[in-house]
């Protein structure tokens, strides 16, 4: 969920004083976590879910709700803060169950982790589907960290993100790598428009 907050503080766009109005993530955030909440107005994301038009406009509304609870969270004590996470976390999930198809729910988490890519294996639920054992969790943690710590200041060379993303997909066991990609299920042909999405899966 910091992920989540520092992209609202990031990506709020359009008009301030409208309630609601969409957070659209930006190219920027690929290859970063991120609440599926907010991939939903993506085009790409819509046209590989097929969304209707009403849940397009659902998305751009609830998304839009979430970052506003986000934001005025921004000084509140960290337990408080504890207790409005998992209340958004909530409310996200309620309102993908409700408004997805369970066809669509599904393609959504496929889509979720194919946009994070090697980060992903960060989540305790990925590396246990996966079955990573502790010395794997270690240096895909090491990889990780090391490649946003670098990215953070900026020191990151061309290609430098994608190498050591390769690098954390290559700590997988032959077994590991076949499920991670039946995870990712069919590409979703994300709409990036500074580099080809495909050299970051």
């Amino acid at each position: 969920m910091l992920a989540l907050f520092a992209l609202c503080l990031s990506a709020r766009t359009g008009r301030a004083e409208a309630p609601g109005d969409i957070v659209a993530v930006t190219d920027e955030r690929f290859g970063r976590p991120i609440a599926p909440i907010f991939l939903l107005p993506r085009p790409d994301v819509r046209a590989d879910l097929q969304l209707n038009p009403r849940q397009v406009a659902g998305a751009r509304e609830m998304a839009g709700r979430l970052a506003d609870r986000l934001l005025a969270m921004k000084n509140r004590p960290e337990p408080a803060s504890r207790s409005e996470m998992r209340e958004i976390d909530e409310a996200m999930a309620s309102w993908l169950r409700r408004e997805l198809s369970p066809v669509q729910l599904d393609r959504l988490s496929e889509i979720s982790l194919q946009w994070e890519g090697a980060s992903a294996l960060g989540h305790p639920s990925v590396a246990e589907y996966l079955g990573l054992g502790k010395p794997q969790r270690q240096r895909i943690h090491e990889l990780l960290v090391e490649r946003d710590r670098r990215q953070a200041g900026r020191a990151l060379g061309p290609g430098e993100f994608d190498r050591i993303s390769r690098e954390a997909i290559a700590v997988l066991s032959p077994e590991q790598l076949t499920r991670w990609r039946e995870m990712l299920g069919p590409p979703c042909q994300f709409s990036i428009a500074r580099q080809d999405p495909t050299t970051r899966r």
